[in-house]
C-alpha cells in the first residue's frame, strides 16, 4: 500500500514540476572601465513593447526546452543599478528616460549548431522639466551562432544595452526633439504620419523592391503586368528604363500595388495587403520551424512534451503584421483551425 502511495505521490510530484513554466532570467551587468563625465545619473524606464510578458524563447537543459526569458526583478532597478556601475563618481546631475520597444530573444537549432536572433528597439531621453528631448535611439536585429548558444545570446543581448546606455550619456540634448510623455507613449503614431503610405487612401500601382520605396510610394517599376493563377499572383514583369521587359523574382520584390490593391511578397508566394487601426497585415503561410527544441505533445507520465528534430519543412498560417519602422514581418499569431 505503501509503495503504491509513493509512487502515486512521486508522479504527482513529476507532473506539477513539469507543468510549470521555465523562466530564463536576463540580468544586465557592466564590469569594465567607468564612463568619465557621465551627463545623467538617474535613468527612469517606460515599457512600450506590444507584448510585456516576456522577452521571447529560448532552450535550456540537455532537453533543450523551451524557456521564456524575463528581467531578474525590476527591470527599472536593473537599469537604475547599470548607470551607477557604469559612472564614475563626477556624473552630472541629470534624468535619463530609457523607452524599451522592443527586447526579444529567438533560439533555433540547425545542424551541428544553434543559432540566436535579438530583436532590440529602445530610445534614450534626456528630461527636464517634464520635456523629453531624444538623445540616442537603436533598432537592430542580430544574430549568435554557437554549439549552446543560449549563454552568448543572453551576453550579447546584455552587451548591446551596454553599449546604448554609454553611448547616450555622454550626449547632450540639441533641444529640436523635444516631445511630452504623452507623445512618447504614442511614439508609432507620430512616426507613422511621417510614413507616406499610412497616410495616402490611394496606393500608388507599381512594383517595389523595398520596403523604403512602398513606404515613400514611389515604385521601382510603374510599367509592369501579373499573371494570376487560380486567383494568385504566379509572375511578374516590367519594363527596365532600357525598355526590356523582364521576369522579376519574388525575391526582389518587397510589394506589389495593381489596380490600387496592395500585396506583400512573402516566404511563399504574393498576398494581399490589409489596413487596420493604422497597422498593415497579411496572413500567410510561414515556417514552423520545426526543428531539434520543437514541442511535440505525447503520453510520457514524466512530461506532457517530447523533444525532436525533423528535417521536414513544416508550415503553418500566420497573421504577420509589417513593422512600420524597417518593413520587417513580425507575426501577430498563428491562425488555428
Amino acid at each position: 500500500m505503501k509503495k503504491g502511495f509513493y509512487s502515486l505521490l512521486f508522479f504527482a510530484i513529476i507532473t506539477v514540476v513539469s507543468a510549470q513554466e521555465k523562466i530564463k532570467y536576463f540580468d544586465l551587468n557592466y564590469t569594465e572601465k567607468k564612463v568619465e563625465n557621465s551627463l545623467y545619473n538617474t535613468i527612469q524606464f517606460l515599457d512600450s513593447r506590444e507584448d510585456t510578458s516576456g522577452m521571447g524563447i529560448v532552450r535550456v537543459g540537455t532537453l533543450n526546452k523551451e524557456a521564456t526569458v524575463k528581467p531578474n526583478g525590476s527591470f527599472q532597478s536593473q537599469l537604475e543599478n547599470l548607470l551607477s556601475k557604469i559612472n564614475d563618481t563626477n556624473a552630472s546631475q541629470n534624468n535619463l528616460l530609457f523607452q524599451l520597444r522592443r527586447l526579444k530573444f529567438v533560439e533555433k537549432a540547425g545542424e551541428g549548431k544553434e543559432y540566436g536572433y535579438i530583436f532590440f528597439r529602445a530610445n534614450l531621453f534626456s528630461i527636464n522639466d517634464k520635456i523629453y528631448n531624444k538623445i540616442a535611439s537603436i533598432d537592430t536585429f542580430i544574430v549568435v551562432e554557437a554549439i549552446d548558444v543560449t549563454k552568448p545570446l543572453m551576453e550579447e543581448g546584455n552587451n548591446t544595452i551596454v553599449n546604448f546606455i554609454k553611448s547616450g550619456i555622454v550626449i547632450k540634448p540639441n533641444g529640436i526633439s523635444s516631445l511630452s510623455m504623452n507623445e512618447i507613449m504614442s511614439i508609432d503614431s507620430i512616426e507613422k504620419l511621417k510614413i507616406k503610405v499610412y497616410n495616402v487612401e490611394t496606393y500608388t500601382n507599381g512594383v517595389y523592391k523595398t520596403f523604403m520605396a512602398f513606404k515613400a510610394q514611389i515604385p521601382d517599376y510603374t510599367l509592369f503586368s501579373i499573371t494570376f493563377e487560380d486567383g494568385e499572383i504566379s509572375e511578374i514583369k516590367a519594363k527596365n528604363r532600357k525598355g526590356k521587359i523582364k521576369k522579376i523574382r519574388s525575391d526582389d520584390v518587397y510589394a506589389i500595388v495593381n489596380n490600387g490593391k496592395p500585396f506583400i511578397s512573402a516566404l511563399f508566394g504574393y498576398y494581399p495587403l490589409v489596413k487596420n487601426n493604422n497597422d498593415f497585415y497579411f496572413i500567410a503561410d510561414d515556417k514552423l520551424d520545426f526543428v531539434k527544441g520543437q514541442i511535440v505533445k505525447n503520453s510520457s507520465i514524466f512530461s506532457n512534451t517530447e523533444y525532436v528534430y525533423s528535417p521536414t519543412l513544416i508550415t503553418s498560417l500566420f497573421e504577420i503584421k509589417i513593422d512600420h519602422v524597417n518593413g520587417k514581418f513580425m507575426r501577430v499569431r498563428e491562425m488555428k483551425n
